[in-house]
């Protein structure tokens, strides 16, 4: 008989369910839940018109996936109750379902349940569970803080176009939110392209994509170590080498690239502020100050590569995640070098750690063939574009090169079939590779005897 595996904490006794499970269930709730709320008429800005549901799940699934890939104008289409149940999916999925659960779970009982605890911890890694109570409050505190500043900036902006109070607070809480959680959607039609001369709206958006897509876990570490960067762990370090040359060497492609083709209508500095934002927004956040259609394809392919790689672990955004591409690139030049080990920052890195990194690279590499291949097939479409559009989804950017109906994504265009697709590369790319993968692993007992070595050619 097949024994039962527990969890044991205090005084509970728990069955050990399994954390990807859960935490994919959970968004998937959250998910069809948004999606009933924004099929309701009160949902809509003519409530004589309709949404059919595979629409209201993608809808829904861009936004709790903070991807912002949109088969229907935010603007015009839905109403304001319509856009507020949009930026609480945001929010949500900005923060992760867990944290939000286990808050409340605090907040009412006062205590966490078992199994709550274990799923939180597995997705904030590296905290004790005495630890989740006060780091839940502080990183909320946190998170807060951040957007109350980021829409306070942007409300004077906004006042100056909107007379109406409501509206302009609303519009400034609402681009905040989806700035922080790397979203990319908002409630203009043209995105921030009307706002692509204003500093004070573009470094506010950019200031806040960075921050969020830093990850909690590294944000704890540069607070805690009152910003002392030897004292910093090697994590924390990594993700702000990435982040740094993620925006220092796009910068510089970028703009010799498009300052006489996407730039051109701007002077130098307007060229500056708008590469600067058009590198940074990328990294899984979606937004766009410039015309899409005047960039060239070298341009586009370099926006690609920052849509793969992503946001960092722990944050609000997808794609393979920063850590995992320099993990993967020093373990190559390591073995270049002729070196067994892979040591940075005088530490060396684990070996299951390297191979979870270059696990991650291939599945999301294989993701993309499969999901290429059958919308290829399903849709169509020019090809450039759904790899475009694929990518973007996997990385929750939300970026698009658009399709035949004006203020939507491609994939307005595609058939229910490959609207669904597009949401499983979705999800796949928020909950991660490894926890979409880890629901149909099992552990193996290990061998209690070895073959012998096979010699494999390769290369």
């Amino acid at each position: 008989m097949k024994q039962q595996k527990y969890y044991f904490e205090s005084d509970f006794v728990v069955k050990k369910v399994n954390p990807s499970l859960v935490i994919i269930f959970g968004f998937i709730v959250f998910i069809l839940s948004g999606a009933l709320l924004l099929s309701l008429p009160i949902s809509l800005n003519d409530p004589k018109s309709s949404i059919n549901f595979v629409d209201a799940i993608f809808t829904s699934a861009s936004a709790v996936c903070v991807t912002g890939l949109i088969v229907k104008d935010t603007a015009t289409f839905f109403s304001p109750f319509g856009k507020l149940i949009i930026m609480i999916l945001i929010q949500i999925g900005g923060l992760g379902y867990i944290m939000i659960s286990t808050f409340f779970t605090l907040a009412i009982t006062k205590r966490i349940d078992s199994n709550i605890r274990f799923q939180t911890l597995q997705e904030f890694q590296k905290f004790s569970s005495k630890e989740i109570r006060s780091y839940l409050v502080k990183l909320l505190l946190f998170v807060f803080s951040v957007e109350l500043l980021g829409s306070f900036i942007m409300f004077f902006r906004f006042s100056k176009v909107y007379p109406d109070f409501m509206k302009v607070l609303f519009y400034s809480l609402f681009h905040s939110i989806s700035a922080f959680c790397n979203a990319g959607f908002s409630t203009f039609s043209t995105n921030l392209y009307d706002y692509r001369n204003d500093p004070f709206i573009v470094l506010t958006v950019s200031s806040l994509i960075v921050i969020g897509g830093l990850g909690f876990i590294a944000i704890r570490d540069i607070y805690k170590n009152k910003f002392y960067y030897k004292r910093l762990k090697s994590h924390t370090k990594i993700v702000l080498i990435m982040t740094s040359l993620l925006i220092i060497i796009p910068f510089f492609l970028f703009f010799i690239f498009e300052t006489n083709s996407s730039l051109k209508e701007f002077d130098i500095f307007g060229k500056i502020l708008n590469t600067i934002f058009q590198i940074i927004t990328p990294r899984t956040a979606g937004f766009n100050t410039i015309n899409f259609a005047l960039l060239k394809n070298s341009t586009i392919f370099l926006l690609m590569i920052l849509m793969f790689i992503g946001a960092s672990p722990g944050g609000t955004g997808g794609g393979i995640k920063t850590t995992t591409f320099y993990l993967v690139v020093s373990y190559m030049v390591n073995n270049l070098r002729g070196r067994k080990n892979l040591n940075i920052f005088r530490r060396r890195i684990d070996e299951e750690i390297t191979t979870k990194s270059y696990f991650i690279f291939t599945i999301s590499i294989l993701v993309f063939i499969l999901a290429i291949l059958i919308l290829l097939f399903t849709e169509n479409q020019d090809p450039f574009k759904i790899f475009f559009e694929v990518v973007s989804a996997y990385g929750t950017v939300g970026l698009s090169l658009g399709g035949d109906l004006p203020n939507v994504s491609l994939a307005a265009n595609f058939t229910p079939f490959g609207k669904i697709i597009i949401i499983f590369v979705m999800l796949v790319g928020r909950v991660g590779v490894l926890t979409a993968v880890n629901i149909f692993l099992t552990k193996d007992k290990k061998d209690s005897f070895q073959y012998p070595k096979a010699n494999v050619l390769v290369g």
